[in-house]
């Protein structure tokens, strides 16, 4: 009995730990001037978004009270923030370990991050501007690309178009090592077009730098789920898995290294691991390539409110105010014409008297 009960307690404190480390924020690179702090409480994954905005400098975002990572200066902000977000298999006791300045652990009560709200503060902040935004998370056979920038317009949004570009000699799959990975296995084709559409995504930044230069942070959110896949296929302890972590851990130190590069380590780049949901995720986003016409007859199914335009405020404004004024330069002019004294103010009656006359 002793030894049955001293090896539940030993399970129970495994899992636990391999739970613990699931669920944790990794800080692979921040500028010197960001402060990291060490806490005892966890982050809240809720409060994600919130530590975002406030790195970046956003005076309309609320300061959250976990205050492990904050910019230490009021001049200097990072430019850019990019989050990657990889879901892990609860059963798994392995956890990918890309280089990294720091680990926070992570409290979570949502699957995956709803970064809508922080572009929306950065997009509030700068009106005038355009700074470069992209939210990506796979979805079946297809990409969900949430992004206002047309620099990201041309990116496949079809994972069999990136199994095809897996077979260029420039693919990830020709740089990183598969391993026992098989790129003709569903499951681990999935994790090798979800890291091959990140890195799409940075060449499109490389081949267009000089969207880079403004002083408008950007924001850059990816969602992996391909590591779960792999684990629940092969199961959380085989040989798989383990080359599964390996490669995504040196392709996260690979986008790090890339990023730095292209921001000049004015760049703060995390990794949020987080659990599998329960149920599968469903979010509302548009293809960049999908037709107006399908998107709105979806919307009208689902019964969703409609979006409205980012120029909205501006020709509703423009509309209103040259209504208002067409209205009184007409009430104006209608105004003296009913009040005109012919034997006055008429050239016309004036013309015609002194036509009279000489006649």
């Amino acid at each position: 009995m002793k030894m049955a009960y001293t090896a539940s307690i030993v399970t129970a404190v495994l899992c636990f730990a391999a739970g613990s480390l699931a669920q944790q924020l990794i800080l692979t690179h921040a500028p010197s001037y960001v402060t990291i702090q060490e806490q005892s409480k966890p982050l809240s994954a809720s409060d994600v978004p919130d530590v975002i905005s406030h790195t970046l400098g956003l005076s309309d975002s609320s300061k959250p009270a976990w205050s492990g990572l904050k910019s230490g200066s009021m001049f200097k902000r990072p430019k850019a923030n990019v989050l990657l977000t990889v879901v892990t298999s609860e059963g798994s006791s392995q956890d990918i370990q890309p280089k990294n300045m720091a680990k926070f652990p992570v409290d979570t009560e949502m699957p995956v991050l709803d970064m809508n709200n922080v572009m929306n503060r950065v997009q509030s902040a700068f009106l005038e501007h355009q700074p470069l935004m992209l939210d990506l998370m796979a979805d079946s056979t297809l990409f969900d690309v949430n992004t206002p920038n047309d620099v990201f317009r041309k990116l496949p949004n079809s994972m069999r178009s990136l199994a095809d570009r897996l077979l260029d000699s420039d693919s990830v799959l020709s740089r990183f090592t598969a391993g026992s990975l098989n790129r003709s296995h569903t499951p681990d084709l999935t994790l090798m077009t979800e890291m091959q559409m990140v890195d799409q995504v940075v060449s499109a930044l490389k081949e267009s730098k000089k969207l880079m230069t403004g002083k408008t942070p950007d924001l850059f959110s990816f969602v992996i789920t391909g590591l779960k896949s792999v684990s629940d296929s092969h199961g959380p302890d085989s040989q798989q898995t383990k080359d599964a972590h390996t490669m995504l851990s040196h392709f996260i130190d690979a986008v790090t290294k890339d990023f730095r590069g292209l921001y000049k380590d004015n760049v703060v780049v995390e990794v949020l691991t987080v659990p599998a949901p329960e149920r599968p995720l469903v979010r509302k986003t548009r293809s960049l390539l999908e037709e107006p016409e399908l998107a709105n007859s979806t919307d009208n199914r689902l019964n969703l409110a409609w979006d409205y335009h980012s120029d909205f405020p501006a020709m509703f404004n423009i509309i209103l105010w040259m209504s208002v004024l067409l209205i009184v330069v007409i009430f104006i002019i209608s105004y003296g014409m009913w009040n005109i004294d012919p034997g006055r103010d008429s050239i016309i009656y004036r013309m015609t008297s002194q036509r009279l006359k000489k006649d």
